[in-house]
């Protein structure tokens, strides 16, 4: 009974087993980040910590790839950039991400009602006007999130990445020669956004003082307007040069070379290493690459990753069969363990328990991780899935990322 109450039932849906790996990586990267806050200060990390890529950026590239190969391969398969493409890529988007976003938004607004008027105290959400920016992606627009469902920074700026991304495109296929091609179009889109927003971080990091820090430029929407783009990039690469993409030398180098950049970029913008800047007289430059160019590095290092995780097309059958499963598991409810975990289980439900000890840190830790694989799940398989198939009857589908790359300039 139980196995059937968790069972996503989805082994007849083909899969890019190699995507699902970056996916369950990333989200259990991040999971893993807040599990920390149980133990408190009995805490003591590993030097392994250090090497491992930021989960939220990672999610950024996969979600570039993934987004912009839909978009990308739906105005191939148009010829043209209309109202009808955009109102039905919107519609798809937001069918996927927004429904679980309210739920558990209105959940937590709901529950913090409740407890304050258990207890007869005042509850401790944030005034009207700002919780009112929640419900439309504001939290983080201009200024660093507040204290309340924080995590919800990312999210933000992934929307508003899906809204300024086909404007951007739809306006340049407008104003742009009617001889120029698609790809023109569509390269000179990816790069206007991702040198626009460099600019305008590089410009705010020179007349802003070094000593106000790194101007949490990381979670602010304004500034991070590029954050996808990175994957869309890979995206425009498989779509327009399949030869390249697709040869399995290219796949090869990039991994390696992506791999070493990756955990060589999480490494020098750890906390373990900053007191060595420190040291050396340079962490005013440290401060400087943090506000600018650690952005396109992280996320150009994680775009080479793409090319051979995209390749990986079934799990190997050498492989345990279990393993498998369990990545993909974690793939699919991803979206429910980013939203449900640190707020509304680790805040609201985990961290009521006192940390006496660190063998109640761990205990929590265990609880939490329980809590966040069960609940995601059931978040899923019973209002996630279902309101995404929903979208199938509101919207035209679109062309699949399992579709070989150039099929869409076939139809």
């Amino acid at each position: 009974m139980l196995k059937n109450l968790f069972s996503l039932g989805v082994s007849h849906v083909p899969r890019v087993f190699g995507l699902d790996v970056m996916r369950a990586a990333a989200i259990l990267i991040v999971v893993d980040a807040h599990a920390t806050v149980a133990l408190k200060e009995y805490y003591r990390g590993g030097f392994w910590h250090f090497l491992l890529p930021d989960g939220v950026e990672l999610f950024f590239v996969l979600s570039g790839f993934l987004i912009g190969g839909i978009l990308i391969r739906s105005y191939e398969k148009k010829g043209r950039f209309d109202r009808d493409l955009l109102l039905n890529f919107w519609t798809r988007r937001w069918f996927r991400t927004l429904p679980n976003y309210y739920l558990v938004l209105i959940g937590l607004v709901a529950f913090n009602l409740l407890r304050a008027w258990r207890s007869g105290l005042h509850h401790t959400l944030p005034p009207k006007e700002t919780l009112a920016k929640y419900f439309v992606f504001l939290q983080n627009f201009a200024s660093y999130i507040p204290d309340f469902f924080p995590e919800t920074w990312s999210l933000a700026i992934e929307e508003w990445s899906y809204i300024t991304l086909p404007l951007v495109l739809w306006l340049l296929h407008t104003l742009m020669p009617a001889h120029w091609p698609r790809r023109r179009i569509v390269l000179s889109t990816v790069l206007l956004i991702i040198l626009s927003t460099n600019a305008y971080r590089l410009v705010n990091a020179i007349r802003i003082p070094i000593s106000e820090g790194e101007l949490g430029y990381r979670g602010i929407v304004l500034s991070r307007l590029d954050a996808i783009s990175y994957g869309v990039l890979a995206a425009y690469l498989k779509q327009y040069f399949p030869g390249w993409w697709n040869s399995p030398h290219v796949r090869q180098r990039t991994l390696l070379v992506g791999l070493l950049l990756t955990m060589l970029t999480a490494f020098t913008a750890s906390i373990f290493i900053l007191k060595y800047y420190v040291e050396a007289g340079i962490y005013t430059q440290y401060v400087f690459y943090k506000r600018t160019f650690y952005f396109p590095v992280a996320g150009l290092s994680m775009a080479l990753l793409l090319p051979y995780m995209d390749g990986w097309r079934t799990a190997d059958a050498s492989r345990p069969a279990l393993w498998a499963r369990a990545v993909t598991h974690i793939s699919l409810i991803s979206y429910s363990m980013y939203l449900l975990n640190l707020t509304p289980v680790m805040i609201n439900i985990v961290e009521r328990i006192p940390t006496t000890s660190e063998t109640v840190g761990w205990v929590k830790v265990g609880l939490f991780w329980g809590l966040v694989l069960v609940l995601s799940t059931l978040l899923y398989k019973f209002f996630e899935r279902p309101v995404t198939d929903l979208r199938d009857r509101l919207s035209v589908k679109e062309p699949k990322i399992t579709e070989p790359a150039g099929m869409s300039k076939q139809l």
